[in-house]
């Protein structure tokens, strides 16, 4: 367990000081998306990152394999960043780097995201009318939505934003109701 808390504050680190340099810059919208164009790529092919993390292949072939395979695809600080991971032996803390990075970038842009949990998928313009309604409540200059679908919910939503639960779904209203009736 302590291993994973301090492979998330070394990515806090990381993530922090990549921020720092690349917000005067004007690059982060940039780092963002390359950023996520490599997370997906180790996601969807995990032996990408294992192969990083292979302490048998040597340190030039890892550095002479992501030149080659991301060079020409992602920006120069993402590039250094991969590479000094690898030189670090740090690849394996990618992951949390990027959510930390986003957290930071959110922050910047007084935006959050929100998952909005309902029975069914929700229309665009239902999606677009939260965001908004969120963002006006809650001063946010953006708000990001994921919807996912829950059919156990019955109806109505379950919004998760930063810290808070707005539970408008029908199985919670009959929840509250239970606790209200099981105190008579």
């Amino acid at each position: 367990m302590s291993n994973r808390m301090d492979d998330h504050k070394i990515a806090a680190r990381y993530a922090k000081a990549l921020f720092t340099s690349t917000l005067p810059t004007g690059e982060i919208e940039k780092v963002t998306q390359d950023l996520s164009l490599v997370k997906e790529l180790f996601d969807a092919v995990p032996s990408l990152q294992r192969f990083l993390e292979n302490p048998a292949v040597s340190m030039q072939e890892k550095q002479d394999f992501v030149d080659e395979q991301f060079g020409q695809n992602i920006g120069g600080w993402t590039l250094r960043l991969l590479k000094l991971l690898v030189e670090n032996k740090r690849v394996s803390i990618f992951s949390p780097l990027v959510e930390q990075f986003n957290a930071l970038v959110m922050q910047q842009e007084n935006a959050a995201h929100a998952e909005v949990v309902s029975a069914i998928e929700l229309e665009e313009e239902l999606r677009t009318r939260i965001s908004k309604t969120l963002e006006a409540t809650f001063g946010y200059s953006r708000v990001d939505l994921q919807n996912r679908v829950d059919p156990g919910l019955l109806g109505g939503i379950i919004i998760k934003l930063q810290d808070r639960v707005i539970d408008g779904s029908y199985v919670g209203r009959l929840e509250e109701l239970r606790k209200q009736f099981s105190h008579l």
